[in-house]
């Protein structure tokens, strides 16, 4: 895909502008961030659609809707993430993609336009939108799929494919913590979701795909959900909405969090932890999302198994690293004992106006051929 150079020259200018500021409350208070706000908004505010060379062809079962959602790690193994869309028995031929962790011109994914290499790939149509500008190569192991190359764009989003024309577009902006984003990820943005209109012949939907923030507590995560559930209460079209909802069940972001996290992962009796993780929508720990997504109307039970989706890496947590301090590698194997026993289910797929479902997670590898850190999961609707 072609790429715009007054696009590129700007990310690269804001870029340079930002990063020599250590917080945001410092940026923020700068003389020149008026002008830069409002720069970076109109940047990251875009959304890019894609179209294919040609239509696409006709779905596999027309009286059902196949999804895949897939977070698929910035795209920095894309090859095998291409591959796994295209050829893979489950993955392959599907009518929509929704897609979280999505990078436009970031080195750790080749630079690439991700969202628009996977929508020529495959022949679907596609829009994308940014989260964050990244001022950085990425964190944990990002700076190696970088390989010391600099990033173009420095862009990270999401991003929906569908087999169909797709009508209007729209952002919905939700509430995120913007400091812990720019202090420790130096990154400079606002989650998102984003909401297209499916052109499907005869049975026209909604589809929203979403990727909530994952630093703060189940509330936060839930009022994120609110938002948008608010930004959808007029339609009265079908909807699907996908994503990664981060529904982990700990509550992050307060002193007390992290000691709490680490006695339950290390002292809860194996059977009822893998019933806490994978069941992040019932008991005493549940994540309030799916109490607010059933208050609107949606279902997700037909939609979904309740396989992990994600392995736990406590090495890539704040905590983790605050907790043990320089001990983090003497604890490793007591480290990797509690992440054998926490596998997450994050992704979901929940819907309304749709009454029956299957779902299925693949999972080997954390994905096709060890393809992200996320394992993708389809859906059939109808």
């Amino acid at each position: 895909m072609s790429r715009d150079p007054l696009l590129l020259a700007e990310c690269a200018d804001l870029k340079h502008a930002v990063a020599r500021f250590p917080t945001l409350d410092e940026l923020r208070r700068a003389p020149e961030w008026p002008a830069l706000e409002a720069r970076l908004w109109r940047v990251l505010t875009t959304v890019r659609r894609n179209a294919p060379g040609a239509p696409p062809g006709p779905p596999r079962d027309p009286a059902r809707l196949r999804l895949v959602q897939w977070n698929i790690e910035h795209g920095n193994r894309y090859e095998v993430i291409e591959t796994a869309l295209r050829e893979h028995p489950l993955l392959r031929d599907p009518d929509i993609v929704s897609l979280n962790e999505v990078d436009l011109g970031m080195a750790r994914a080749g630079n690439r336009d991700v969202a628009g290499d996977l929508a020529a790939a495959l022949g679907l149509h596609g829009v994308w939108t940014a989260l964050f500008l990244e001022t950085t190569a990425g964190r944990d192991d990002d700076p190696l799929h970088a390989g010391g190359r600099a990033n173009d764009e420095g862009l990270f989003g999401i991003a929906l494919l569908s087999r169909w024309p797709i009508a209007g577009v729209r952002r919905v902006e939700l509430p995120s913590p913007e400091q812990v984003q720019f202090d420790l990820e130096r990154m400079l943005g606002r989650h998102v979701a984003l909401i297209a209109e499916i052109e499907r012949p005869g049975a026209p939907f909604v589809m929203v795909t979403v990727h909530l923030e994952v630093h703060r507590t189940r509330a936060y995560r839930a009022a994120q959900m609110r938002i948008l559930l608010e930004a959808l209460a007029g339609e009265r079209r079908p909807i699907v909405l996908a994503g990664d909802l981060n529904s982990h069940t700990f509550d992050r972001g307060r002193p007390w969090d992290a000691l709490f996290g680490a006695a339950v992962l290390t002292l809860t009796p194996a059977a009822a932890l893998k019933r806490r993780l994978l069941h992040p929508d019932k008991g005493a720990t549940r994540e309030p999302v799916f109490d607010a997504l059933r208050e609107a109307g949606f279902a997700w039970e037909p939609f979904v198994d309740h396989t992990p989706t994600l392995a736990l890496r406590l090495v890539r947590l704040g905590e983790t690293r605050a907790l043990f301090g320089p001990l983090a590698a003497p604890a490793g194997r007591a480290l990797a004992w509690a992440e054998s026993r926490a596998g997450l289910r994050l992704d979901w797929v929940a819907a309304r106006g749709f009454r029956n479902g299957s779902g299925w997670t693949v999972t080997e590898h954390g994905g096709p051929g060890l393809a992200s850190d996320h394992a993708p999961i389809v859906s059939e609707l109808w």
